[in-house]
């Protein structure tokens, strides 16, 4: 659930034909449930899933150029999406949407979470894809923010708005992977104090 929890609008579709979310939503779905039930994805083929899902393969590759491209797609749909609001006070934005968007481990969708990330480094072609495809385009409005608090003096404007993002969120996931779940004990109010702690190293040089 962490700050893949900043959501942009979707990139507006060309002409064309128009999407037929069913189809996406039953390939998906398909592809979810197979993830959950093997223990490895290496056997989440496009056989596999045009089976479960009653899609042609042909139908799944006009939507996804690759298998690792519809896994990545499938991971990133059982996220939790938390919307950020920024109400002009970056420090506590981010400290309160990080905070309440620690990622969720329990349960299938948190078998699902850990899946991903174990894709992610043993598959380049599936990390490049989510990366590509979902997280960049979801730090879009926390990049422009941070760029907006620039501007506005309360973020020094040598800071790398890039950089800045990657540790919050490496914070955010050292949580879960190493120190235990978003329920444990301290774990909010340690996210909220590394926020603190990052801020005050980033603010304007007198």
């Amino acid at each position: 659930m962490i700050l893949e929890n900043v959501t942009t609008p979707e990139t507006p579709r060309g002409p064309g034909r128009p999407r037929d979310t069913a189809v996406e939503e039953a390939v998906l779905t398909a592809t979810i449930e197979l993830l959950t039930e093997f223990p490895s994805a290496d056997e989440v083929t496009i056989a596999a899933i045009t089976t479960r899902s009653g899609i042609s393969r042909a139908a799944i590759y006009r939507r996804w150029s690759s298998r690792e491209e519809l896994l990545a797609a499938a991971l990133d749909s059982v996220r939790s999406e938390v919307k950020t609001t920024f109400t002009g006070d970056l420090r506590v934005d981010l400290a309160n949407s990080f905070a309440v968007g620690m990622v969720d481990v329990t349960g299938a969708s948190g078998d699902l979470v850990r899946k991903r990330i174990v894709l992610g480094l043993q598959n380049d072609k599936v990390r490049e894809a989510s990366w590509q495809q979902h997280v960049s385009r979801r730090r879009v409005h926390l990049t422009e923010a941070m760029s907006e608090a620039q501007a506005a003096g309360t973020l020094d404007s040598s800071v790398d708005t890039d950089v800045l993002i990657d540790l919050i969120v490496g914070m955010s996931y050292y949580q879960f992977v190493v120190r235990g779940p978003s329920t444990a004990d301290g774990a909010d109010d340690r996210v909220r104090a590394a926020i603190e702690l990052l801020w005050r190293g980033v603010q304007p040089r007198d």
